[in-house]
């Protein structure tokens, strides 16, 4: 069992029933075991003391600010709440139903609301994150489909990603419902330097009209054709390689 030191461990001793007052422990026997506790929640209640001052008037200090101003909402349940849908793709219908089970009665539009405005609030982190992709000298560009708004009664549209990596590590995931070349006009406004890519027909045709941008080509999809010849030209194929 491998664990880093950000997991909690719980000791639980077992006293040995076969001693009498003259023993001596000379060493002792570990065993891990991995332990689970469901999902738990806590509602914060805030308690504030109204006093009356002397002269009559009445004074009660504020409650601690939110994140959402006067929403239900701590802060902890927001990050919770984006980080089972968009990273554990654990859907708000299935937290709704978690929070039943643990004695929590809210309405399935409230969660969606949080979600909604919790997005609003990290715009601003998005947005920068976007201008510290663009400052970089190298990025690297894809897209990538996603089913996303309704076409019609039982079927839905297809949307695209367009992720964007810089060279300090960062990307941002810009989405359009096209996968016309007019998106790179917008994802990359003001961009100057390499735009690295697979083979598809937009990005050359932006770079070559954008002077500021020198067009690369991934060598990882050239590889991809050479390893599907290694069983007829194995020789030539591990040259290539």
């Amino acid at each position: 069992l491998r664990f880093d030191e950000s997991v909690p461990v719980q000791e639980i001793r077992i006293p040995n029933p076969a001693v009498d007052e003259a023993h001596e422990i000379v060493s002792e026997k570990v065993t891990y075991r991995l332990a689970q506790r469901p999902a738990s929640y806590v509602v914060l209640k805030y308690i504030r003391p109204v006093v009356k001052r002397g002269d009559g008037t009445l004074s009660c200090p504020p409650a601690p600010a939110a994140v959402l101003g006067k929403s239900l909402a701590d802060v902890s349940l927001l990050a919770c709440l984006a980080i089972d849908k968009f990273r554990f793709h654990l859907p708000l219908y299935r937290q709704h139903q978690r929070m039943a089970a643990a004695g929590i009665r809210l309405n399935r539009s409230t969660l969606t609301g949080l979600v909604h405005r919790t997005g609003d609030l990290l715009q601003p982190i998005y947005e920068a994150q976007w201008a510290s992709v663009l400052a970089g000298d190298v990025v690297a560009m894809d897209e990538t489909p996603i089913k996303a708004g309704r076409k019609v009664r039982g079927k839905m549209k297809t949307g695209y990603f367009w992720p964007i990596y810089g060279d300090r590590g960062e990307i941002v995931f810009p989405f359009s419902y096209s996968r016309s070349g007019e998106m790179l006009q917008e994802a990359l406004d003001g961009y100057e330097g390499v735009l690295l890519t697979d083979g598809y027909e937009p990005y050359a045709r932006y770079a070559a009209r954008v002077n500021e941008i020198v067009h690369a080509q991934c060598w990882s999809h050239t590889r991809r054709k050479f390893l599907k010849a290694e069983n007829v030209e194995p020789e030539l194929t591990e040259q290539a390689l």
